[in-house]
């Protein structure tokens, strides 16, 4: 039998994290190359396909994010939580949530729209927050980790619905969503239940209008019996809809609750007037009328970077992460691997 020292599962863990870093490597080197190769170009000049542009943020619309209250076009923040286990005590990603409106990048030759929700953000460290369900609270100044903390179970929800979203999209993309208007109808109105669902968590209106949108998306069914639970469904959900609307649901939905534990909140955002370098793809923006094209993270090419760094320091950094990532990842996978045949008396 193995005693507790045993050595097995620690190594097999490293091999498969050197293997990860190894070929994740690869993936950001073939990033630098494509970053590399495209020439910054004036927006006026911005072809359908993958393009490299720098301009002012410009945004109508603003909101305030959610760790230092600054106004911005976008938000993205990491939030980490502190693990203790044994002698192991390190900050472990528990979700990054992002949130913000469209918004314009404009240089002196004109502007474009920017839907920055699928992007990699390299920006400055905005703020930076440690707070602990421990202590939120107990004094004046602790007052604003409690809500800080009831953020991070937003941001958990926000989070998870985000990815389930992205995922069921793709699924819907790839049957054929642009070409069929059923189909697109019901991605949209995925879309708006996954957006509904994180600010009902949060105390706010239950998604009842998103529900039936999306019952109605899915009909009519060709099963009979299917179809009628279906209006089932419906009519009771529009039962709900009056009663909310007279105010009768109003405080159902639970207040969300803060969250356990001890969190790291890393903000970044983008800001009205500031300078970006934006590296995605033009593609047609089917929803708008006065912008027909827009940067987004594309079908073919999934590079998409927003920056305030210049094109120098971009190609300097993702080749070295690039080059440490491939050799470090070798390096760790190669180890673990020597290291599992000597246990197993391999070698």
């Amino acid at each position: 039998m193995r005693g507790h020292n045993d050595p097995s599962a620690a190594l097999l863990l490293g091999l498969g994290a050197g293997l990860w870093t190894f070929f994740k490597g690869f993936r950001i080197m073939r990033e630098y190359k494509v970053l590399e190769d495209t020439h910054r170009i004036p927006i006026r000049s911005v072809p359908m396909g993958f393009v490299h542009i720098r301009g002012k943020a410009e945004s109508g619309q603003v909101l305030a994010s959610p760790v230092s209250h600054t106004p911005c076009c976008f938000y993205k923040v990491e939030v980490d939580e502190w693990k203790s286990e044994g002698r192991s005590r390190t900050w472990v990603r528990c979700c990054v949530d992002m949130n913000g409106y469209r918004f314009h990048l404009a240089d002196d030759t004109g502007k474009i729209l920017i839907d920055a929700h699928a992007a990699e953000y390299d920006l400055p460290l905005a703020n930076e927050r440690v707070v602990s369900s421990q202590t939120a609270g107990a004094s004046a100044s602790n007052a604003g980790d409690a809500d800080l903390l009831q953020y991070v179970s937003y941001a958990r929800m926000h989070s998870f619905t985000d990815r389930a979203g992205q995922w069921i999209d793709k699924r819907l993309n790839q049957a054929g969503a642009d070409q069929n208007p059923q189909i697109q109808e019901k991605r949209d109105a995925f879309r708006a239940l996954f957006a509904a669902i994180p600010a009902a968590a949060r105390g706010g209106q239950p998604p009842i209008e998103a529900l039936e949108r999306l019952a109605n998306a899915s009909g009519p069914l060709s099963d009979p019996e299917k179809e009628q639970k279906r209006q089932m469904v419906l009519e009771r959900l529009r039962l709900a809809e009056t009663a909310n609307q007279a105010g009768l649901l109003s405080g159902l939905m639970p207040s969300a609750k803060g969250a356990e534990g001890r969190f790291r909140l890393r903000e970044f955002v983008v800001i009205p007037g500031r300078e970006y370098l934006i590296s995605g793809s033009c593609v047609e923006n089917s929803a708008g009328e006065q912008d027909r094209c827009m940067i987004a993270k594309g079908r073919n090419e999934p590079t998409f970077v927003i920056s305030t760094k210049s094109d120098v320091q971009i190609h300097h950094a993702l080749e070295k992460r690039a080059l440490l990532m491939i050799f470090g990842g070798a390096a760790l996978a190669l180890a673990c691997a020597a290291g599992l045949l000597v246990h197993f008396g391999l070698f």
